[in-house]
């Protein structure tokens, strides 16, 4: 069995120690010794990459750019009277949370950006809510495929997909797994 030492890094990866050493000198085989009868020493050091959280960011300002950019669409394509037709006072609290999200993450601090990475999971979340308000306003009259409703309902898998890269990140960011 391999004896754990712990360094104060992220994640839990392990490294053989040992054998890097013994490699490095000329020696033995990379590989732990058990020929001789003793542990190899394994250091754990950081499994995720300090680019996950930036990632993450990147992937809210798209979001908030795809957001706004289907509702621009949707204004030259819908008429006025149409329900479901989105409209920019309903968008611009999701995608203002969304663009502080990515400006918050970006400072790299430790207490601002899980901050941030909250606040895209609320963003998210608000994005979420107004898509699936459209989605259930749109009347289904059975005949047009796929209809005025895919691009809500394409809206609803985004903001899932978003919402799941902010919280997945989290415990990452913060040091759990």
């Amino acid at each position: 069995m391999m004896a754990l030492r712990m360094t104060p890094a992220i994640g839990a990866r392990a490294v053989v120690a040992g054998a890097k050493v013994r490699a490095a000198r000329g020696g033995a085989p990379a590989r732990p010794s058990a020929v001789r009868g003793r542990a190899a020493s394994v250091s754990v050091r950081a499994a995720v990459d300090p680019t996950v959280a930036y990632a993450v960011a990147q992937q809210d300002l798209f979001f908030a750019a795809v957001v706004a950019g289907e509702c621009a669409y949707q204004q030259g394509n819908l008429p006025a009277d149409f329900k479901g037709r989105p409209e920019f006072k309903d968008i611009a609290l999701p995608c203002g949370i969304l663009v502080a999200s990515f400006l918050a993450i970006q400072t790299d601090n430790g207490v601002v950006t899980p901050g941030g990475l909250i606040l895209g999971a609320a963003g998210c979340v608000l994005a979420g809510k107004m898509y699936l308000d459209r989605f259930d306003a749109i009347d289904d009259d059975g005949m047009d495929w796929p209809g005025p409703r895919v691009f809500p309902g394409t809206g609803i898998l985004f903001a899932l997909f978003a919402l799941l890269a902010n919280v997945e990140a989290l415990p990452r960011i913060m040091g759990g797994v």
